[in-house]
């Protein structure tokens, strides 16, 4: 039987470490696991992410644990979606940058229509409003990219089981009273609509006003009617300042 255990030799640390990870939800950290607790049945899995060295390497890792199994792979949100509607896996490990459907959109749409399969995302941004819009678009873990070995098979199992898993780095994050300014970060981000951040996106891949009226079927005046809405929003002064607010926090 294979362990994978955190161990915690204070006592106080321990009680106060439980006493939090209860109130978000989260899976125990301290206790042991093992392959026994989840079922004997092997996890399928799907990867999703828009680079091939991260999808090859997670696929490398994980053929080496008996517990799971690698069952497809999706270089977009749109064939994330398209390949769990297929395959119907247990989990699908997803990444939130991503063409054609960024990755919390395709949560969204993924468990609409594969209720049974957990989404567990795996991302290099950890700020508090990118998480907080992970999980309430349905997603039951949060990771950063990283995560070693050991932490990732935890999280998969605990997540397998229905249970949430956040990150080791960002649980105390997620615990601290929000600040006036991360309170704003939480409220501007979900203020945004969907068209809104599709435009966003857009202009942080410098497409110009005509570009992205093309992409998005609508008119140049609605362009920029979007672009007014979002910097209203953001309380952003120019173009320069929204594309630092966005890519600080992972929205393109």
């Amino acid at each position: 039987m294979v362990f994978i255990a955190v161990m915690v030799s204070d006592r106080t640390s321990t009680d106060h470490l439980h006493q939090n990870t209860r109130k978000w939800g989260f899976q125990n950290p301290i206790r042991a696991f093992t392959f026994a607790d989840m079922n004997s049945r092997q996890r399928t899995i799907l990867l999703a992410d828009d680079q091939s060295i991260i999808l090859d390497g997670l696929e490398a890792l994980l053929e080496q644990n008996p517990a799971v199994r690698v069952v497809g792979r999706a270089s977009t949100g749109v064939e994330a979606v398209m390949r769990a509607r297929e395959l119907k896996p247990d989990i699908v490990l997803m990444d939130i940058n991503m063409p054609e459907l960024d990755g919390i959109e395709a949560t969204k749409a993924l468990l609409k229509c594969s209720s049974r399969t957990r989404v567990l995302v795996l991302s290099m941004h950890d700020h508090k409003d990118v998480v907080q819009e992970v999980l309430e678009a349905g997603a039951k873990g949060y990771l950063l990219k990283n995560v070693g070995k050991e932490e990732l098979m935890e999280a998969i199992l605990t997540v397998a089981a229905g249970k949430r898993y956040l990150a080791r780095e960002i649980r105390d994050r997620m615990e601290l009273p929000a600040t006036d300014t991360g309170l704003k970060q939480e409220k501007c981000y979900t203020a945004l609509t969907k068209r809104e951040k599709q435009v966003v996106q857009l202009i942080c891949m410098e497409r110009t006003t005509m570009e992205i009226a093309t992409a998005l079927n609508i008119s140049p005046e609605t362009v920029n009617s979007h672009r007014k809405n979002i910097m209203i929003k953001l309380d952003v002064r120019n173009i320069a300042g929204l594309v630092k607010y966005a890519k600080d926090r992972g929205w393109c």
